[in-house]
């Protein structure tokens, strides 16, 4: 009995060894190439580890993000879950160290919640030295987002000038309006000092007619005076 439960344990850690390099062995020959792994992934990203949390048959590494080779989103960080854990060793399956730099190639698990995994399992982490291949890749297969950047870029320059131009054209028409309102204040108050003007002398008028009247009257009786 207890030879047959030794032999049993041995046999036991014997699959224990064996279950990863036969995993590793389910790889196809194209994994370990990069053109396959660009057209087997969502997203292609390069990153640094900030946080690794273990759990007992999967880890969720916490990726902030410091570029976007392919797919790019709009977020900064990013998780992306391993099948290894605490009681779980793959060989099949990335990895994660607190710090380290990658470039990881991605297949979406929930969107929503960033969350990812790794496609092709280990073959798709890469160190970051491997961006320019993976550009290179990108480029020959028309994925790489430099055309769409320059394009998009063009057309935010156009809106720029769009923008400016009828913000130039508001403004000439303010100007323009500005221009009137001083040119009718300025007619307005013309007329209302001529108008002033025109109150005064006829008030003046009335005011000297008296006086004239009178001086005609005293020397009409010192005439009639001199003439006695």
């Amino acid at each position: 009995m207890k030879r047959r439960n030794l032999f049993s344990i041995l046999f036991t850690l014997m699959l224990l060894l064996l279950v990863p390099n036969l995993a590793a062995a389910s790889f196809t020959a194209e994994a370990g190439e990069i053109p396959y792994q660009i057209n087997s992934s969502d997203h292609i990203v390069i990153g640094t580890v900030s946080r690794v949390d273990m759990f007992r048959d999967h880890m969720i590494a916490t990726i902030k993000v410091n570029e976007w080779l392919y797919n790019s989103l709009p977020t900064k960080t990013i998780k992306v879950r391993s099948g290894i854990g605490t009681n779980v060793a793959m060989s099949t399956e990335p990895n994660f160290i607190q710090n380290e730099s990658v470039l990881l190639m991605l297949k979406d698990i929930n969107i929503d919640q960033q969350l990812f995994h790794v496609a092709i399992g280990e073959p798709g982490k890469h160190p970051v030295s491997d961006r320019d291949a993976v550009v290179k890749e990108l480029k020959s297969l028309g994925k790489w987002p430099e055309e769409n950047q320059i394009e998009n870029k063009t057309n935010e320059i156009k809106q720029i000038e769009n923008a400016e131009y009828v913000e130039q054209e508001e403004n000439e028409t303010e100007n323009k309006t500005n221009a009137t309102g001083i040119t009718e204040n300025t007619a307005t108050t013309g007329e209302q000092k001529e108008s002033s003007n025109q109150t005064q002398k006829s008030n003046t008028i009335p005011f000297m007619s008296p006086i004239s009247a009178i001086a005609v009257m005293l020397g009409a009786v010192i005439h009639i005076r001199r003439n006695q």
